[in-house]
């Protein structure tokens, strides 16, 4: 039998003595028990009116292996105190957690119990210390809470809702010694096409054209000559590099094969020549062979900056249950393309890649860097237009 039935016998066994003995005692001490899983129902109702959740965190987008400080404050607004309360939440299994009272793992998650003794109108707080070991996003939703019953009996349990999701980027992957001006494509140099104006170096001032940037005005010349006076910068090119990433298949069950570290190891590789593009600010697009929203391939346009970096960082973090596509098919779309730019592909494969469509895209005057992290240690590989002609004399 549970409380409530239990009550109700001894409700029931009280009221029955007052019957036959006519006593006013025993006919409210029987009320009062009948009345206890009333109130007690009450009370559980009631608790999500009084009881609020504060979950703070100093940071929401970290690296593998930084620890976050988490700070729980728990509210009671009514006038009992709650003593023995306890918050219950679980988090992926590569998290741990410093700072909980019981923290134990179960079903490839980690268990985290809290306890609290909140007095009447008052709150607590608890710090707890988390630490992500693998990328990706560490949700939690729901809170649940677990408080002792206001009559006794069985604990009352209450969800609490709760709005927290923490941002783990990929851990980039130590690099190769890369050149830039080994990868840099023919279009590299300046020339008309690829002008742009480089707001680093000031070379003088021109007069205002409908369409000039306000922020672009030379106030100090505006003000000598009279009329709106605009800078006038140097000139120079920023080749964009491409970025390709051959993204495995998560199972192939021809071979048995998992790739999910293999996949891991190129998630990595991607996120550190983000980094280096980000370093030598050099813009740059990224592809993958994914779908992506109906779309054949992943594609991130061009750019360049911190904003493009968190964007290209955060796209890499949130990679999960892909379907991946063709790496020739993507090759094929590159030929399509007019601009001589840099292609660099990363890949844990580099006997399966196409050689006929690598060659022809070198031909096109695209120069293409493999970087192959099958081994333990990251390699590049350059295809180069005199390599190919020289490797095309020896076969005639």
């Amino acid at each position: 039998m549970d409380t409530k039935q239990t009550f109700h016998v001894i409700g029931f066994v009280l009221l029955l003595f007052a019957l036959f003995s006519g006593s006013w005692f025993l006919w409210l001490l029987g009320g009062f028990f009948f009345f206890m899983p009333a109130a007690q129902k009450w009370w559980a109702e009631s608790l999500p009116k009084w009881i609020k959740l504060e979950w703070t965190s100093d940071q929401t987008r970290v690296m593998p292996g930084t620890p976050v400080t988490i700070t729980v404050r728990l509210y009671n607004r009514s006038w009992l105190p709650l003593p023995s309360t306890w918050l219950r939440f679980s988090l992926p299994e590569h998290v741990t957690a410093d700072g909980g009272d019981e923290v134990k793992p179960s079903n490839q998650r980690t268990i985290v119990r809290l306890r609290f003794d909140l007095p009447m109108r008052q709150s607590a707080a608890r710090t707890l210390t988390l630490t992500p070991h693998k990328r990706g996003t560490v949700w939690l939703t729901e809170i649940q809470s677990e408080t002792l019953p206001l009559f006794a009996g069985e604990v009352t349990s209450l969800p609490l809702s709760l709005s927290f999701s923490l941002l783990v980027y990929p851990l980039p992957l130590p690099l190769p010694p890369l050149s830039l001006e080994e990868t840099q494509p023919d279009g590299g140099r300046l020339s008309r096409q690829r002008q742009q104006e480089d707001v680093t170096f000031l070379r003088g001032a021109r007069p205002y054209m409908p369409g000039d940037r306000f922020k672009h005005i030379h106030w100090k010349a505006t003000a000598k000559t009279g009329t709106l006076e605009t800078r006038l910068f140097e000139h120079t090119a920023h080749p964009n590099w491409r970025i390709v990433g051959h993204i495995l298949p998560s199972y192939e069950p021809l071979q048995q094969r998992h790739n999910d570290v293999v996949n891991e190891r190129i998630i990595s590789s991607l996120a550190a020549l983000s980094m280096l593009c980000r370093k030598k600010s050099i813009g740059y697009e990224l592809l993958l062979t994914v779908k992506q929203r109906g779309r054949e391939h992943f594609h991130m346009p061009a750019g360049s900056g911190k904003t493009h970096h968190l964007h290209v960082m955060t796209q890499l973090a949130q990679m999960h249950h892909y379907v991946t596509t063709p790496l020739a098919s993507l090759l094929r779309r590159l030929e399509e393309s007019p601009a001589k730019e840099a292609i660099i592909l990363v890949t844990a494969r580099p006997e399966e890649l196409p050689q006929t469509t690598l060659e022809r895209l070198v031909r096109r005057g695209h120069n293409i860097a493999v970087l192959d992290v099958s081994g333990e240690q990251a390699t590049v590989r350059r295809y180069e237009q005199a390599r190919l002609e020289k490797r095309s004399v020896m076969a005639r």
